[in-house]
């Protein structure tokens, strides 16, 4: 018998040794006893701070805040009900913000022998440093998109710059057109001259005229935070058309328009999209000043499916969309110098260009992927080793 007893001592020392180098944080309740602490390793008392010498015999009530306490207990008769597994949300129990632990724990019920006295067995998991690697990455996270917003941004005000020269010779037209205007009616005319209607219905079409080209460039210069809504992507592409009018005036081009008139829309932020679009035509425009004398842009729109998107050896692709996903599909070819394969595999690598000193800051397709990657669409280009280069851009039908 000394034997056994000495044995059965050994035993329970062994296994309270065990539980102590468990590296979770373990207690048992007696649920016939008010949930009192029959067991509490070392583990769990480096998780609360409280010794198992403090624990022991002790209730939640007499350990924590009563409002903690009252939410332990909750958990513990949930789970003595249920008799199954409960997991509890993280939780934070130390008394000393300084030294803040962070824990989640499972509770289970048990029977003892023979089923006369029933338990509780609870296992805590220290993860502060997960919850405090998490916040670190959450705040990283939001700091990137900062960082983004405002390299899209500057981006588009250097776009901005580009454009104001052609908006502003948009505009003489206008003006002059008003101004003619009111030159003849400042002269000594006939009140009931038959011109005067029609002069006067010119002016009004030139203030409207100079008023949408002015708001348009506002509207595309100004920040805000991503607003999406449903566009039609013919409309948007009409737009950007007149916005870059002058450039493709100047450089003696020719535009191709292949719409689809039944075209569904698309639910993007306008402004970004016509950042991207914008940034794509001047792109097309420079690469055709030093391509053949008369440049020619295609801008072809067509509804289709994922899966009818090309993908060879000659084209940079982003991340592609689900198989079968009904898409918008918007193709910018020019018949410009093109770009060579070695540069094609860097075009979206930040800072890379191949413009002049002054003529660009190398971010511009690095934001127009970004553009499109926040829209959960997808940008392809692909250049022919003739010259000329096509642009693929594609979004999620609006559902």
């Amino acid at each position: 018998m000394k034997q056994v007893t000495e044995a059965f001592a050994h035993h329970k020392e062994l296994f309270k040794s065990v539980v102590d180098h468990l590296p979770v944080g373990v207690f048992c309740k007696d649920a016939d006893d008010n949930f009192r602490f029959i067991i509490w390793n070392q583990c769990n008392a480096d998780i609360t701070g409280i010794p198992a010498s403090e624990a022991l015999g002790k209730t939640d009530f007499d350990l924590f805040p009563t409002e903690i306490a009252e939410k332990f207990r909750a958990d513990d008769i949930r789970a003595m009900e249920e008799n199954r597994e409960v997991e509890i949300p993280s939780e934070d129990v130390r008394n000393d913000t300084d030294n803040r632990v962070i824990f989640h724990t499972r509770k289970v019920a048990l029977l003892g022998p023979a089923g006369k006295r029933r338990y509780l067995l609870g296992i805590s998991e220290d993860i502060t440093a997960r919850h405090v690697a998490e916040e670190k990455l959450s705040e990283a996270n939001a700091q990137l998109r900062a960082t983004q917003d405002q390299m899209i941004q500057l981006e588009k005000l250097e776009s901005v710059g580009r454009l104001a020269a052609g908006v502003a010779h948009e505009v003489k037209n206008p003006l002059a057109l008003i101004l003619m205007g009111v030159e003849y009616l400042s002269e000594d005319i006939s009140p009931n001259d038959e011109n005067i209607p029609v002069i006067v219905e010119e002016m009004r079409a030139a203030v409207h005229r100079a008023d949408k080209i002015v708001r348009g460039l506002v509207d595309f210069s100004s920040e805000r935070q991503l607003d999406l809504q449903l566009v039609s992507v013919n409309t948007v592409l009409e737009h950007v058309l007149m916005m870059v009018r002058h450039e493709l005036t100047k450089s003696s081009i020719t535009v191709e328009k292949e719409f689809d008139p039944e075209l569904p829309a698309i639910k993007v932020d306008n402004t970004k999209y016509e950042q991207v679009l914008v940034n794509l035509l001047m792109n097309a425009i420079h690469a055709m000043q030093s391509g053949p004398r008369y440049g020619r842009l295609c801008i072809r729109t067509r509804a289709g499916v994922a899966a009818d998107q090309i993908h060879d050896d000659g084209l940079r692709t982003g991340s592609r969309l689900r198989r079968g996903e009904p898409v918008i599909i918007t193709e910018i070819e020019d018949n410009g110098c093109g770009i060579p394969q070695e540069v094609l595999n860097s075009i979206f690598d930040p800072f890379y260009t191949t413009k002049p000193t002054g003529m660009g800051t190398g971010l511009g397709l690095t934001v127009v992927k970004k553009i499109v990657e926040i829209h959960q669409g997808q940008i392809d280009v692909r250049s022919n080793h003739s010259g000329g280069t096509t642009v693929t851009l594609t979004f999620k039908q609006a559902s």
